[in-house]
């Protein structure tokens, strides 16, 4: 277990000063939230987390709200390993591998078809495509590989049909950023030219030309509030800027379609703005605060993660957006409770509902870690997309996959000659076996990598 820390005043602290800051313009370099600040408490945050899910692991009547490899934990993995990218966390990085390994990097969904092809069950391949690109070792990634395999002449499929795979806009968060990286990763253009077929149904089916926002699902489109005002969904705004800044981070400069995306982008960014509140929060319920007036920290986490991003890779004016992202970590930080975790959090639905400041969820605490990866390079220059991708290393591996726990200092004779015999045949493993890398002289990595050589 993962020992409590830092139990204090300081994080409503740090929020009153951002507040304060963000009123404030124009921002100067020195007014930034300081970077070593901004990580410590986003890793805060994680180890809380994992802490949490080892208990729910270990318990009989609470395994069940433990580690998945569905969306919900999905989106915590995907702001837990981005954060790892950023600064060490050696407990939540070996949870998160010992989770890809506990699920043998697969997915859920029964082998049905139509759960084999939704975006919210292949939301965990952010996770797998990230431990692949720092072992390259090939069998985290081929499972991922096969089911995207079989999504793909699903995406684009003609006649076009009059339904979506990617009916209801959470999905644009969960699957258009891996496949974009899928193709970044091996050089195959078929997962990204599927996913832009689809990304743009979706928008023709969803999209509000008048609002610059999206419907969560079609029935929201005629659906009103009690107010009589259209139901936006602040989380389902977040899902989409959020998973707009995913997707362009490794899509190609010259993608045909790219200016679109980035239109998209800024047009929603420019509403979103509009309409975030004076504490820096966003309500539920966007053009119906009335309605659910209470502050929501999961689409708030979203949107700031989104702009920083924007700021950070010169999609949006620094000048315009920051006091927006500013506002908005500021907002957030008064919701972290004393444990470390983001209260206040909408619990998982559909559409607008009011929150309380006990509560918390996986994918919140994803959305508030890529937010303070993003908060914490606020002070660096803006760098150009695409962003690089990182090459895995030279995969290095034992033959034998078995491992030998340490031998006691006491060890008795007949522990020792145990311990030989093991070690004698997985000598024999390496010997024997017939190693495709090793001893096929046509040797070809099942997934490929784009045309870069291993470092």
């Amino acid at each position: 277990m993962i020992a409590a820390r830092h139990l204090s005043l300081a994080g409503a602290a740090l929020a009153a000063m951002l507040l304060a800051t963000a009123a404030a313009a124009p921002v100067r370099a020195q007014d930034l939230p300081d970077r070593d600040q901004v990580l410590a408490v986003a890793r805060r945050s994680a180890l809380a987390q994992v802490e949490q899910m080892q208990a729910f692991e270990t318990s009989a009547t609470l395994r069940r709200h433990g580690a998945g490899v569905e969306w919900i934990s999905a989106v915590f993995y995907t702001g837990a390993i981005k954060l790892t990218d950023t600064v060490a966390a050696p407990e939540v990085d070996d949870y998160l591998f010992a989770t890809a390994r506990h699920f043998n990097y697969g997915l859920q969904g029964d082998g049905v078809p139509i759960h084999m092809i939704n975006a919210d069950d292949q939301a965990v391949g952010d996770l797998y495509q990230s431990i692949y690109l720092r072992t390259g070792a090939p069998g985290v990634l081929l499972p991922l590989k096969a089911n995207l395999d079989y999504t793909v002449p699903y995406l684009g499929f003609t006649p076009k049909p009059d339904k979506l795979v990617w009916w209801w806009c959470d999905a644009l968060f969960m699957a258009p950023p891996m496949f974009t990286r899928m193709s970044a990763i091996t050089g195959d253009p078929r997962y990204i030219q599927a996913m832009d077929a689809q990304y743009w149904r979706v928008y023709d089916h969803l999209y509000d030309r008048d609002q610059h926002l999206f419907a969560r699902d079609t029935r929201f489109i005629t659906r009103r509030s009690a107010n009589g005002r259209k139901i936006f969904w602040s989380r389902g705004q977040g899902w989409v800027l959020a998973g707009l800044a995913r997707t362009l981070e490794y899509m190609p400069a010259d993608f045909p379609s790219r200016p679109r995306y980035v239109a998209l982008y800024r047009q929603m960014a420019e509403r979103l703005v509009s309409l975030q509140a004076a504490d820096g929060l966003w309500r539920s319920s966007l053009l119906d605060e009335a309605a659910f007036p209470e502050p929501e920290t999961s689409g708030t986490a979203l949107n700031t993660y989104a702009l920083a991003f924007g700021v950070n890779h010169g999609l949006l004016d620094r000048k315009t957006f920051l006091p927006a992202v500013l506002k908005g970590w500021a907002g957030l930080n008064r919701y972290v409770l004393p444990s470390g975790l983001l209260g206040q959090v909408q619990s998982a639905g559909d559409q607008p509902v009011p929150t309380r400041p006990e509560t918390t969820t996986l994918y919140a605490s994803g959305a508030f870690l890529l937010a303070g990866v993003e908060v914490a390079a606020l002070g660096r220059p803006a760098t150009p997309l695409p962003a690089a991708l990182p090459v895995p290393p030279k995969l290095t591996y034992p033959a034998a996959s078995w491992w030998f726990r340490p031998l006691p200092a006491d060890a008795t004779d007949a522990q020792r000659r145990e311990r030989e015999r093991g070690e004698a045949e997985r000598a024999t493993v390496a010997d024997q076996a017939f190693d495709p890398m090793k001893d096929d002289p046509h040797y070809a990595p099942p997934v490929p990598l784009a045309g870069r050589k291993r470092r």
